[in-house]
């Protein structure tokens, strides 16, 4: 390809040199001025990593943005959209003028990152501890994480893990070749695999007079944990195998996960993602909902210790432009004052999305006990309910809401207060906290390994995949490769078992016979086992039931011959018009994590990179094309039906892959002067 990227200096020095104030970030006393670059104490590493977490602050919004805008759960308004955002909602790509088109503020993440990771001493120690290590395995994280959003959003990138500080050296990055997304990914694990366990290579812990450091929220801050800054590596780790997808990499990812949700190989406590409270909603069988407690558990408008909502990693924002960096988010999901006027909306397909799920009801705290109403069917909410929590149109009961149809809440969510049903909207008030992980991500990561695993001859793996969605992990699990079967009670010639399923190679291994229900299992290429035992594990319910209430035993959500007939279009009057294979089963399965990824993170950055990644690891781009193309249209069945009605054109568009990607703009680094760069007052922090 032609080498037109334009390369200069970017010297932002690690957040020394690139920040002209850092209140929004800590809310400490300031009494340092300046320092070398030669002989970095544990001040000036953990002030460069804070200037390098200002610069993901300025690539916050975008993420979110150029996920959802392009992908099936927002339609944009065509009276109140501006034009950067209707644009994108439209997959017309002005990179010389749409300011969230520039490459350029991820490239000066990335540099600041291989600055900061040239320059650091991770040998220095203090009481036989090396105090710089923690910041530079959060800073490995960052760039990692950085390298894989420009590889989700342009396929392929340049790439340097140098410092870019001259002019010869931006040439030199100017006439690489750029990397392929395989290729990318192969690189960052390769970077990052050495640090994946956090008992060795623990998150940065950062006090002053041992109390956590405080976010600027405002005037008193919030205390967030510091590690919070940071994607955990395992969860890194086991996206960049999701999307390199090759022999083995789901393996690998599902242990990534694995071992992020149990804590393997760490003193963690083994967390659990579920509780009672999800399927405990109504106070009758007309459907009205308790309290708005539920629909604080979605809010990411603000995130605090006593939070519902729980966080692996998370962007945190000043609430005024006075005091630091702002979020935009709240301006482009949520009406601009009390006349409405949001930009964009949920979308008729994420509405009917969530309005065809079966809702399934019981009464009281125990699950045991008879059902009151069976199904949801004369609901006054039917369908899903974290549309209702998530909408403004599904809150409260004031009549005057309905203007506000469809305006998605999660940016900008007030509660009227504990019991009340009631939920608004302050117009002015700015997002402080955008959130891009949570432990939901690690269990529906897992279930999409789990589903690679199964279209590489995994036997169980597909069954696991979907506890996860309906009953929820918290028993010892095996799945075997390519495993052979043998009737239990057929008998060949010389009285062994006859063989049924799968070839058995002559690789001279001895046959293991062992019961699996009616069957003997005969032989089985590898196993692998997942044990959820914990007790920590005892309360979880599955994913879905967060949503829909108890999907256990919901006969409408089931890996049932049924079921998948329905899903795929199948089934006419109670019968089933064709013989179901295996694949149907793999592909209904991951269908429903990808209709479960679009329930539970709506409008948090993530969905387009889902689509893509799906229907690359499934190889039909129908995951992604059909439907961003039925993202305007209300249907009442999936995707997959010969009745699901969708706009050609778009369908047609995103068929074909080389449609999927942004194009990369000429301008990668922007040049900087140093000599124009302030040297600001920087805090300390205990522990120099």
């Amino acid at each position: 390809m032609k080498k037109n990227f334009i390369y200069t200096v970017t010297f932002l020095l690690c957040g020394v040199l690139s920040f002209s104030s850092c209140e929004d970030m800590l809310n400490v006393e300031s009494n340092r001025v300046e320092y070398e670059f030669e002989d970095w104490t544990l001040n000036d590493s953990v002030y460069s990593v804070l200037g390098i977490l200002k610069s993901v602050q300025a690539v916050g919004d975008r993420q979110i943005l150029l996920n959802e805008l392009r992908a099936d759960l927002v339609t944009a308004s065509e009276n109140k959209a501006v034009v950067d955002v209707k644009q994108l909602c439209n997959f017309i790509y002005d990179v010389e003028n749409n300011p969230y088109l520039d490459v350029k503020d991820y490239y000066a993440i990335i540099n600041n990152c291989n600055i900061y990771l040239a320059r650091v001493d991770t040998t220095l120690e203090k009481n036989h501890v090396k105090l710089m290590l923690p910041e530079y395995v959060a800073v490995k994280s960052v760039r990692a994480w950085t390298y894989l959003q420009l590889a989700i959003n342009y396929d392929n990138v340049p790439y340097f893990t140098e410092p870019i500080l001259t002019h010869s050296a931006a040439e030199d990055v100017m006439n690489r070749p750029t990397l392929s997304r395989e290729q990318l990914m192969t690189n960052l694990i390769n970077d990052i695999l050495p640090y994946e366990n956090p008992a060795i290579y623990p998150m940065p812990a950062w006090d002053k007079d041992g109390k956590v450091l405080k976010f600027g929220y405002g005037s008193s801050g919030v205390d967030v944990d510091t590690k919070k800054l940071f994607m955990p590596v395992r969860m890194l780790l086991g996206e960049l195998y999701l999307w390199r997808g090759m022999n083995g990499d789901y393996i690998k990812a599902a242990q990534c996960f694995y071992n992020q949700i149990t804590g393997a190989g760490t003193n963690a406590t083994a967390p659990k993602y579920n509780d009672k409270s999800f399927s405990i909603r109504y106070t009758s069988e007309n459907g009205k909902i308790m309290n708005d407690s539920y629909s604080r558990r979605f809010s990411l408008k603000d995130f605090t210790a006593n939070s519902d909502a729980g966080v692996l990693m998370l962007i945190p924002y000043a609430n005024s432009e006075l005091i630091g960096t702002t979020s935009n988010l709240a301006s482009v999901f949520s009406p601009e004052n009390e006349n409405g006027g949001a930009q964009v909306l949920a979308s008729p397909g994420m509405i009917s999305l969530a309005r065809r799920q079966v809702y399934r009801y019981y009464q009281g705290e125990d699950p045991k006990k008879p059902d009151l109403v069976e199904y949801s069917t004369n609901y006054e909410y039917p369908g899903d309910l974290r549309i209702k929590a998530t909408t403004y149109s599904q809150l409260g009961t004031d009549d005057a809401m309905t203007e506000y149809n469809n305006v998605i809440a999660k940016f900008n969510l007030e509660n009227g207060g504990i019991g009340s049903l009631k939920t608004f909207y302050t117009p002015g008030v700015r997002t402080t906290c955008i959130v891009l992980q949570r432990p939901e991500h690690a269990y529906l990561r897992f279930a999409e390994a789990l589903l690679g695993m199964a279209r590489e001859g995994y036997a169980g793996a597909l069954e696991l995949a979907m506890e996860v969605l309906k009953v929820g992990v918290k028993d010892n699990y095996t799945v075997l490769k390519n495993p052979v079967y043998a009737e239990r009670n057929k008998l060949n010639a010389n009285g062994e078992p006859i063989k049924s399923g799968y070839e058995i190679a002559d690789n001279g291994i001895d046959t293991i016979f062992t019961y699996v229900k009616e069957k003997y299992l005969a032989q089985f290429d590898d196993s692998l086992g997942y044990n959820f035992t914990d007790q920590a594990f005892d309360g979880n319910l599955g994913i879905h039931s967060r949503g829909s209430g108890d999907s256990e035993r919901n006969i409408y959500y089931a890996l049932s011959d049924t079921c998948i007939a329905r899903y795929i279009g199948v089934l006419e009057e109670g019968v089933i018009t064709r013989t179901l294979t295996r694949e149907d089963s793999i592909t209904y399965v991951s269908d429903l994590v990808i209709d479960e990824l679009a329930l539970e993170f709506a409008w948090e950055g993530t969905r387009y990179g889902d689509l893509m990644r799906f229907a690359r690891a499934m190889n039909d781009n129908d995951v992604i094309a059909k439907r961003i193309a039925g993202r305007d249209f209300s249907n009442d069945v999936s995707y997959r039906h010969h009745e699901f009605q969708f706009d050609q054109a778009l369908y047609t568009k995103f068929s074909n892959e080389a449609n999927w990607y942004l194009p990369l703009p000429a301008d990668v680094v922007a040049p900087v002067n140093p000599d124009d760069l302030p040297v600001e007052d920087l805090p300390t922090v205990e522990g120099e």
